[in-house]
């Protein structure tokens, strides 16, 4: 149990745990006051920092920004005390990483992204033809029927089940599931476990250990007839990508986002929102004036917000969800019109946020997901 709470509690843990620091604060050797700033991110941001336009805003700033990966839950169990800054994909392991350096400051939340289901057209027009997923006329926005779907896990519903089962079958045999991440090990992973348990508690979240799902009931079947699970959120949706994966994949709208834009998402791609999903919090936690820096940049600066929305995040705050509707409208123009469309404001779309439970529910909600 100690394990599991260290390693994961719930939400998130993105990648290995691969981790250097260089330089820390240390001033810039040409000069000019710019600083180097070290922490660890978790690895669906190694992207972003990579990027050369992140750089040149950061330094505009006064930042050079050195990163490794870890895992969210990972990071508090860091003993190196050379960190600026920590990065996690949610907001309960920065606060439990702000606890364990007794910090005052609030973590910085500068944006966020939902969970949304990939899958490819064909796959998307059998969800639709047995009301398992609906495409609104107007804004050709899709949503994925999670009451229904976890209906069909408590029966272990087949594809050639369905009222109207797939004509050709090919990929779509065998149960009907959504393919996620490690629980124990992945945020993606936790958060579908927060998501499903939310719904399974009458759409409230789990605040008391007697309202955790019994084992073998629906939550374990949820997690367990996946079989084997990736242990990064990358791996599910990178094989999906490349036309390797299974048909329906979770992963973060980001992702999907930046492939659109950068005009490499599979021609046959379909984005659905779960009709109730999950945000992930990137939050930050300066643990150093020089990290801080680094936070208060993300939140505020413009050229670096208009960065965010580039790979796919969605900036924090009112004005941050209209520049993220605004600026993808604009990045949009005179490209080929994607099959799927995103939801600026997941309200309006008829989406609604599952509430995650705290971290001490979501160790026994993932116990649960083990035990037969």
């Amino acid at each position: 149990m100690k394990r599991v709470i260290g390693v994961l509690t719930a939400l998130l843990v993105l990648g290995g745990l691969a981790f250097a620091v260089l330089n820390r604060g240390k001033d810039d050797p040409e000069g000019g006051g710019v600083v180097t700033v070290t922490g660890t991110v978790g690895s669906e941001k190694g992207a972003f920092f990579a990027d050369q336009r992140v750089k040149d805003a950061l330094r505009a700033r006064g930042l050079v920004v050195n990163t490794q990966s870890a895992g969210s839950w990972q990071m508090s169990e860091l003993k190196d005390d050379k960190l600026d800054f920590v990065f996690p994909a949610s907001q309960q392991p920065a606060e439990a990483i702000k606890a364990k350096h007794n910090l005052k400051s609030t973590p910085t939340r500068p944006f966020y992204s939902p969970l949304v289901i990939v899958a490819h057209k064909s796959t998307a027009d059998v969800l639709r033809d047995n009301n398992l997923a609906h495409q609104d006329d107007a804004s050709k926005v899709w949503t994925f029927a999670m009451d229904d779907f976890l209906k069909g896990i408590d029966t272990n519903r087949t594809w050639q089940q369905l009222p109207k089962p797939p004509e050709k079958p090919g990929d779509l045999s065998g149960s009907i599931f959504l393919t996620t991440t490690n629980p124990e090990t992945s945020s993606s992973g936790a958060l579908y476990v927060a998501m499903v348990s939310f719904l399974l508690n009458n759409k409230q979240v789990v605040t008391d250990p007697a309202s955790v799902p019994p084992p073998g009931g629906t939550l374990t079947a949820a997690v367990t007839r996946q079989g084997v699970m990736k242990n990064s959120t990358e791996e599910p949706f990178m094989d999906f990508v490349s036309n390797n994966g299974r048909p329906l994949v979770l992963a973060y709208e980001s992702q999907a986002l930046e492939l659109m834009l950068k005009q490499k998402a599979p021609t046959d791609m379909v984005m659905l929102y779960p009709d109730t999903t999950v945000l992930s919090d990137h939050t930050i936690v300066g643990l150093t004036d020089n990290g801080q820096k680094l936070a208060d940049a993300l939140a505020d600066d413009p050229k670096l917000r208009e960065l965010e929305i580039t790979f796919g995040f969605r900036p924090s705050g009112a004005a941050g969800a209209q520049a993220f509707a605004d600026q993808l409208r604009e990045l949009r123009k005179g490209q080929a019109e994607p099959l799927f469309a995103f939801a600026p404001d997941l309200g309006a779309a008829k989406v609604s946020q599952a509430t995650v439970p705290t971290p001490e529910i979501m160790t026994r909600l993932i116990e649960t997901t083990k035990k037969r």
